[in-house]
């Protein structure tokens, strides 16, 4: 299951944005902070929602700014656990039940504009205090707003020690902000590390850097798509004709026919030659999101990044950071481009 973290800093402008990345990166999960949606029926949630997904959030009662929510592929079968009341943060857990058994992932936003009280510290342990008596794995991740990577800081020394307390991990290691903070954890119960964590570089989507993790539990089947169709192109035409010629289609029509009874021999004759010839046998695809603007362009644009994130990959180098940043950038204002003018173009 690979599960991808990002505080989007508003969904307004990113819909886009998010549901490309969620395919791109075929994520299983993707739980996003900061989406500044209002209700849970904010269009900006459903647009962001790729085909085959569904989502579960928690909008910011009152204020400007804040929310929650969780992007999670349809075959997950998802239910939300109560939380405790906060008022520190902002959060949401969600079971999802995958084909190796359920995973508790709790998604966190806190605001960042003042530092951790002596209350989130409490909040933040009740909550914990709910999902520690859960037997699957549990993952536990968001913008916390504190910088773990600062040993002497007094906040982040306090974190380490709750955390403590309760057998859990802290696994980011890299900055995941444009100014050099860890702030987007990730984290788990020490005997239920994830098998992989990555950090992309910040300033893709907004200043915060999307970080992935991968369990071992697995997803199951991908969502098909099945419809029947007919394998034209091994009719025999010879065979076909012959069939035609000698059915009713091919003799004198009487005259006091009536124009009904025509079409039903019409629509007969040819439905029965064409399950002698060609019979219907189903075809399963995997479900993919509608684009119809996805042309040549795109798809080119979207090798020319692979490869880029590739050649970082492999450097870790900063020119090669900047080179796939800014291929992204671009990549999305295509996608954002050719969308718009498809769809003014149906439209006129």
């Amino acid at each position: 299951m690979l599960i991808g973290w990002l505080n989007v800093q508003s969904l307004t402008n990113k819909t886009d944005a998010v549901s490309e990345l969620v395919v791109d990166r075929s994520l299983d999960v993707l739980a996003l902070t900061e989406t500044w949606h209002s209700a849970s029926d904010d269009v900006r949630l459903r647009l962001a929602t790729p085909e085959g997904y569904a989502v579960v959030d928690v909008a910011r009662g009152a204020g400007r700014g804040g929310g929650v929510a969780v992007i999670f592929k349809k075959q997950l079968r998802c239910s939300q656990i109560p939380l405790p009341s906060c008022d520190t943060f902002e959060a949401i857990c969600v079971r999802l039940t995958t084909a190796s058994g359920p995973v508790i992932l709790l998604n966190i936003y806190r605001p960042g504009s003042v530092r951790p009280s002596a209350r989130f510290y409490d909040e933040l342990t009740s909550v914990l205090e709910v999902l520690v008596v859960h037997s699957c794995p549990v993952v536990v991740g968001g913008d916390i707003n504190v910088r773990v990577n600062d040993v002497d800081d007094n906040d982040a020394r306090r974190l380490s020690d709750l955390l403590a307390t309760f057998d859990i991990v802290q696994h980011v290691n890299a900055p995941t902000h444009r100014c050099g903070g860890t702030l987007d954890l990730v984290m788990t119960f020490a005997d239920h590390a994830p098998d992989e964590v990555s950090v992309d570089p910040f300033g893709i989507f907004s200043d915060h850097a999307l970080v992935t993790c991968r369990l071992l539990e697995n997803v199951g089947q991908a969502t098909t798509a099945e419809r029947l169709v007919r394998g034209w192109r091994r009719v025999d035409r010879t065979v076909l004709r012959r069939i035609l010629e000698n059915s009713p289609l091919c003799q004198p029509v009487p005259e006091d026919a009536e124009v009904d009874d025509l079409f039903a021999t019409y629509d007969d004759v040819l439905r029965r030659a064409a399950d002698s010839l060609a019979p219907k046998h189903p075809l399963r695809r995997p479900a993919s999101r509608l684009a119809p603007w996805f042309d040549d362009d795109c798809c080119h644009a979207r090798r020319h990044c692979r490869r880029l994130e590739r050649q970082y990959r492999r450097t870790s180098s900063a020119d090669d950071r900047r080179l796939w940043v800014d291929a992204v950038r671009g990549r999305l204002r295509l996608y954002r481009a050719k969308k718009e003018a498809y769809w003014l173009d149906r439209l006129s």
